[in-house]
């Protein structure tokens, strides 16, 4: 799919919009957000779940990019350090792109580079990607 039907799609995405997450676009995507007190657990520190939902999106969106409609098949996540402020980024990188399914990785990180979490993400689309 082309960014920018990816783009009109992912609109329609108003969880992602409640959570603040802003996609960035590429040969593989990002997603980014500025954390605020909305992000924060009961410890002050960002909630494990929006990290997830940041690796979820970027590895999503890139999945678009090469598939027709993927879908999480299945992940392995990992939560590593965290934060309290600033930019988190999840990056997400191709390991391999089949004909139904795909694989990929994640890496959240902070504004220093921090690593916070990673994982691997498996999507999966019975769909013939259009020519």
């Amino acid at each position: 799919m082309e960014e920018k039907a990816i783009a009109e799609t992912m609109k329609d995405d108003q969880f992602i919009e409640y959570c603040g997450v802003q996609v960035i676009y590429g040969e593989t995507c990002s997603a980014r957000v500025t954390i605020g007190p909305r992000h924060l657990n009961p410890y002050g520190i960002v909630h494990g779940g929006l990290f997830y939902t940041m690796a979820d999106t970027a590895t999503g969106v890139t999945a678009m990019k090469y598939m027709k409609d993927p879908v999480t098949l299945d992940s392995e996540f990992h939560f590593l350090g965290n934060v309290s402020s600033g930019v988190v980024t999840a990056r997400s990188e191709v390991i391999r792109a089949g004909k139904h399914v795909m694989w990929l990785r994640a890496r959240v990180e902070s504004e220093d580079g921090k690593l916070l979490a990673e994982g691997t993400f498996t999507y999966y689309s019975g769909k013939k990607k259009e020519a």
